[in-house]
């Protein structure tokens, strides 16, 4: 039976499986000009994560209460329930979208004298 390990505790590696592992990093390191030298005297500073992705903006919006879904991921409820028992049409949520970004009285944009 193997032995249970933790997932931060390295595996034991056969004689072969560690030739490999030695061969696959002399090839890295000759493929980008890394030495052995480089390696024993620099400190090594940890790789920053990525930024996280930003905000889609949405694609779909319920025009009465302004739910909106981006595509991405599953189907919110709303957009079943829009689609599928109040009658909506997929144009109308896009619609919907240009729609609230549009202000539909004058007097909102403030330009007013």
């Amino acid at each position: 039976m193997p032995e249970h390990r933790d997932a931060d505790t390295p595996a034991a590696l056969t004689p072969r499986e560690r030739d490999a592992v030695i061969h696959r990093i002399v090839s890295l390191m000759t493929f980008w000009g890394i030495t052995p030298d480089e390696l024993a005297g620099a400190p090594i500073s940890p790789i920053a994560p990525p930024p996280p992705a930003a905000a889609l903006a949405p694609k779909y919006r319920h025009p009465v209460s302004g739910d909106t879904w981006d595509g991405q991921g599953e189907h919110p409820d709303w957009l079943r329930r829009a689609l599928l028992k109040e009658g909506y049409t997929v144009q109308q949520l896009r619609d919907a979208v240009n729609a609230a970004a549009v202000p539909s009285d004058p007097d909102a944009t403030g330009d007013h004298p």
